[in-house]
């Protein structure tokens, strides 16, 4: 390689050590050295004959300085690359009305009573956070995408003939209530930003929609629940507190549940093993753990974790709803230490749920929005629990009895189920009574059919 393309190359990277200077102030001391090397360099080599070795030596030193110059600048500047593109990626999209992870924390900002009392449903909760909307301060609501929109929801108490008004002014109270209703539905959509997506598009009905249609996930998560309820102990309310829908009998489900219901996942995946190896000894036994299982059952816990109740503070003894975000405490439905009667005498597990919470409204969890369906063809959230535990009972019961048809049928002798095997003389009698049939057909078929006449060549 000739001295002048080694020349351009000194200069190249002299003009990227030049580009590189303000990202790294330390590297410029770093580099005058070399700069400095560089000028004595030349000068030495106009003044004394050139010596090849050593001035292979020295401008492999030269590109050594500047290719670890030029290996640091670009270090640093995918750095800061690497920085700026982490932190774009952490920022969460927030218009994202398909998503009901993003819905149910923008819900969960309307939780605090301190701030937001409950609205007619026109304009309840739900509809606000349906509509890109969160709960920042009392009675106020502002845009999650921060299009600088804000909106405060207050309505005039509602009053009645029992307070001492007169008809004529609870009625004018009332008609001022469903004007301002009104408004503040039209506001849902207008008080976002020209620019805002919310303004053109919020989440749909099926936004509130429980995941439930698969029998094993709605039973896993039943599981899930009461697992944790036990971990509350004696902070659980007594079973005569608790107060279920007309005609629901706890104990009833309790007896049908899978027999595997209560066990670990590990002991669960050994059972199944088992069950492949061994058929017949398991579906012996299999009525016994069942009979167990549905007596060490807490009624209480069972009777929370099918209406959507989960523990939301295991020390404070609080259960909690993560589709309304309603929270009880269970020291109100317990006697006091001192012998005092309880605050409250029965826990309804349907009525403290908010009115619109999936769990309870049928028309949330179907997802379909239509006013005129017909409500009773609907199924809330715990009706749809109970339908997969009888889904998964009918199951397993068809499995239980195919199963002992089939070990019926390997159990009988091969002597019993095979044909007896004819003797020589019975084979011959059968024989001749066949080809006697065949004769018989051959001389009817022969007199029935017209005769031929031979035509002689003339």
């Amino acid at each position: 390689m000739s001295y002048a393309i080694e020349s351009k190359k000194r200069k190249f990277h002299r003009v990227l050590e030049s580009i590189s200077k303000p990202l790294n102030p330390t590297l410029d001391n770093t580099s005058k050295p070399s700069k400095r090397t560089a000028i004595a360099t030349t000068i030495h080599d106009t003044q004394a004959p050139l010596n090849p070795s050593i001035k292979k030596v020295r401008i492999n030193g030269q590109e050594d300085s500047d290719a670890t110059l030029v290996r640091n600048s670009a270090l640093k500047q995918s750095g800061s690359l690497h920085r700026t593109t982490s932190t774009s990626s952490s920022k969460r999209p927030t218009f994202v009305p398909w998503s009901r992870e993003a819905f149910l924390e923008r819900l969960e900002t309307f939780r605090r009573v301190d701030r937001w009392t409950p609205k007619p449903s026109p304009i309840n909760e739900v509809q606000w956070a349906k509509h890109g909307w969160i709960c920042t301060d009392v009675m106020r609501v502002s845009c999650v995408s921060g299009c600088g929109g804000s909106v405060v929801v207050k309505l005039p108490d509602e009053i009645d003939e029992l307070d001492g008004y007169d008809a004529e002014k609870v009625q004018e109270r009332k008609e001022v209530r469903a004007k301002l209703v009104e408004e503040y539905m039209k506001r849902l959509y207008t008080e976002h930003q020209d620019n805002c997506p919310w303004r053109n598009k919020a989440c749909d009905a099926t936004i509130q929609h429980l995941s439930l249609a698969n029998p094993e996930n709605a039973i896993a998560g039943l599981r899930d629940r009461y697992v944790n309820l036990l971990e509350l102990g004696d902070k659980l309310p007594a079973d005569g507190a608790i107060r279920t829908p007309e005609g629901l009998d706890i104990d009833e489900y309790a007896k049908i549940l899978p027999e595997t219901w209560l066990k670990a996942p590990g002991e669960v995946s050994n059972d199944s093993n088992l069950q492949d190896t061994a058929i017949h000894n398991d579906n012996q036994d299999s009525e016994q753990p069942r009979a167990d299982s549905s007596t060490n059952i807490n009624p209480v816990a069972l009777a929370l974790a099918i209406f959507g109740w989960t523990v939301a503070d295991t020390g404070a003894g609080l259960v909690g709803c993560k589709a309304c975000f309603r929270r009880l405490g269970l020291w109100m439905y317990k006697p006091k230490e001192n012998g005092d009667v309880t605050v409250y005498s029965t826990l309804d597990v349907v009525t403290e749920h908010m009115e619109y919470c999936p769990w309870i409204d049928r028309v949330a969890q179907s997802g379909t929005g239509k006013a005129h369906e017909k409500e009773k063809d609907l199924l809330a959230g715990w009706e749809v629990v109970l339908q997969a535990v009888k889904v998964k009972h009918r199951r397993r019961l068809r499995s239980t009895t195919s199963t002992d048809t089939l070990h019926s049928r390997l159990g009988t002798p091969l002597e019993d189920t095979l044909p007896d095997a004819p003797d020589d003389e019975s084979k011959k009698t059968a024989d001749r009574e066949w080809w006697a049939k065949i004769r018989r057909m051959r001389q009817v078929l022969s007199s029935k059919s017209p005769r031929r006449k031979s035509v002689l060549p003339q």
